[in-house]
């Protein structure tokens, strides 16, 4: 029984793909875990194990005493003799076991409990083999379809392919081969279920780093991805070889290289582009094959205005909006693209709205709204740089003095009344937003 609990234990081993200590320590906890099962909590049993040849040896503790009460834990003195040299009556002695001595029930528990040893170890071995193959390709072949996920064989594991990880078009037979980048690892039922995808950005880049040589070697670098699986993608990149075109490397001659990476993603249509640190100049190169007029950017709303030649609008849209959304994911602005002859009617308003700012700005703020300035010293203030009534009011008494050449006193009375003009007229246009809201309400 023994040796067929070795045997069984060896060829789980192999088929697990299992290191032999990892499993020599499952069958002795597993032994350990039967024994004392049967014996009781008296001591812990020792066990030496040989896969090699098959062989377990099992050793029980046992005290040596004159009037023998239970035969698994007490010998006679008289019968220790035959394992220990001169015994005396109290040693703990280890006496030689056999399974079939501890009994069946001993023998099965052995084997469930090895079971659930194994599947702990083969457990570990999963985190330990692929924890640091996250974001990888791994290589597998298909063993079966549930539900339209794709269960696939990778070494001595098994992962998971899911539907919404498949490109559209990925379809496969049982035995075929399959690439795709090792996304994550779950605890399922607990235990480590490995998930591939097709459809993330970073099986694209991987796939650069074993199609391009440059980039694998670190000439070439992939900035950044966006894609629409199946479909379209979009892909930057860089280098700081001036002697190397990184776009050029990366689509190679008569576009064998990128052809090699769009068939294994279903056709796929990848457009390569110049990565560049200057945003407006990345979003050009993103929004291609379009010509870009000029840009306007808004950093306080992420968004770069593009404008194009009116009849290359669909071109820098794209089918659905496909060019135009990919550009953004990529460069990670948002983009508003605009034929120029829509543009030209806008910049137009926007310089009419200008222009009403600055009137408004001009009469509010205006030196001559203060009754106490008169002609010559509202030059003599602009001259000191002090060009407005909102610079009036935080002047200092001293910069005042030296501007207009009067005492502290007059300047005190000539920023006092700065300030309340001020006061005045922004408190009016407050109860004139509240009036207003009140009438939207």
């Amino acid at each position: 029984m023994s040796r067929e609990l070795a045997k069984v234990a060896d060829e789980l081993g192999r088929e697990k793909g299992l290191n032999r200590e990892g499993l020599k320590q499952a069958l002795t906890e597993a032994i350990i875990a039967a024994a004392t099962k049967r014996i009781g909590k008296y001591g812990e049993p020792k066990v030496n194990i040989d896969l090699d040849k098959g062989d377990i040896e099992i050793f029980i503790p046992k005290e040596v005493v004159e009037e023998v009460d239970s035969k698994w834990h007490d010998i006679h003195i008289d019968d220790a003799g035959t394992f220990k040299e001169n015994p005396q009556l109290g040693d703990i002695i280890y006496i030689p076991v056999t399974l079939e001595e501890l009994g069946r029930q001993a023998a099965l528990v052995a084997k469930q409990k090895l079971m659930e040893k194994l599947r702990e170890v083969e457990k570990n071995t999963i985190y330990d083999d692929f924890q640091n193959k996250i974001g990888e390709i791994v290589t597998g072949t298909v063993l079966k379809t549930e539900r339209d996920n794709i269960v696939v064989s990778i070494g001595k594991t098994e992962a998971l392919l899911p539907k919404r990880e498949k490109i559209p078009g990925d379809y496969y037979n049982r035995g075929d081969y399959i690439r795709a980048i090792l996304l994550e690892i779950r605890v399922f039922r607990g235990w480590p279920q490995l998930i591939l995808s097709r459809t993330h950005p970073d099986f694209l880049k991987k796939l650069f780093e074993v199609e391009i040589p440059e980039v694998f070697e670190g000439i070439i670098e992939v900035k950044d991805c966006a894609r629409e699986p199946g479909d379209r993608a979009k892909v930057s990149v860089y280098t700081l070889n001036s002697n190397i075109d990184p776009v050029g490397a990366c689509i190679g001659l008569k576009g064998v290289r990128i052809n090699s990476i769009s068939n294994e993603l279903r056709g796929e249509k990848i457009d390569v582009i110049e990565w560049s640190p200057d945003a407006v100049k990345y979003v050009c190169n993103a929004i291609s094959p379009s010509q870009v007029l000029l840009t306007n950017i808004f950093e306080d709303e992420e968004t770069i205005e593009v404008v194009v030649p009116d009849d290359q609008l669909s071109l820098a849209i794209g089918k659905r909006g496909q060019n135009v959304r990919l550009a953004a994911k990529l460069t990670g602005w948002r983009l508003d693209v605009l034929k120029e002859s829509e543009y030209n009617v806008i910049r137009k308003e926007r310089m009419q709205e200008q222009e009403q700012e600055f009137k408004e700005f001009y009469e509010l703020y205006n030196l001559e709204n203060i009754e106490i300035l008169d002609d010559a010293m509202i030059t003599k203030l602009i001259e000191a740089g002090i060009d407005d009534v909102e610079k009036l009011s935080t002047s200092s008494v001293d910069e005042i003095t030296v501007a207009l050449g009067v005492d502290d006193t007059q300047a005190i009375e000539i920023i006092n009344e700065a300030i309340d003009y001020l006061t005045t007229k922004l408190e009016e246009m407050d109860e004139d937003d509240e009036e207003a809201e009140d009438v939207e309400e």
